[in-house]
């Protein structure tokens, strides 16, 4: 059930925006030997009112604590990260993304925080090429539209 006084509690609101900040610290959460540390998202406020730009989000990162990238080596003709890399950084990204790995404990801490069963369900991984060094990213926009649904703005687009 949708709680707007705990989703409150986890953001903060000016005129441009919302930001949710989830503080994972106290936790002790891990994926492949890596601290989780937070859950993060912006959510716009207001749509542009140009064409030329757009409102996004919906994008949610949760933030886990890299090693030391150095020995990475691209070895792919993608622009995206090799995901052929035996780099930790690179087989910690591929247990968020191509083995859930946090996905049921990022749906439950969502609840926990307020967010409807729904829309903490909702959220996925994003596409690989979305992932980076210490961010695992997840399609969200259930969770953007509660977020705005707790502090009563509405986007006209």
């Amino acid at each position: 059930m949708l709680n707007n006084t705990l989703i409150k509690a986890a953001t903060a609101h000016d005129e441009d925006g919302i930001q949710l900040c989830i503080n994972l610290a106290q936790h002790g959460l891990q994926v492949n030997g890596r601290s989780v540390r937070s859950i993060t998202m912006y959510v716009a406020a207001a749509a542009e009112d140009s064409e030329d730009n757009w409102y996004c989000d919906g994008d949610l990162a949760v933030n886990w604590e890299a090693e030391d990238d150095s020995s990475y080596v691209h070895n792919s003709s993608m622009l995206m990260r090799d995901t052929g890399d035996s780099n930790n950084n690179t087989v910690t990204m591929g247990q968020f993304y191509w083995d859930s790995a946090f996905t049921a404990t990022l749906h439950t801490l969502l609840q926990q925080h307020g967010f409807s069963s729904a829309a903490a369900e909702d959220v996925c991984t994003s596409e690989w090429g979305m992932q980076d060094v210490g961010r695992a990213s997840y399609d969200a926009c259930a969770i953007a539209e509660e977020v705005r649904a707790a502090h009563n703005v509405v986007v006209a687009a």
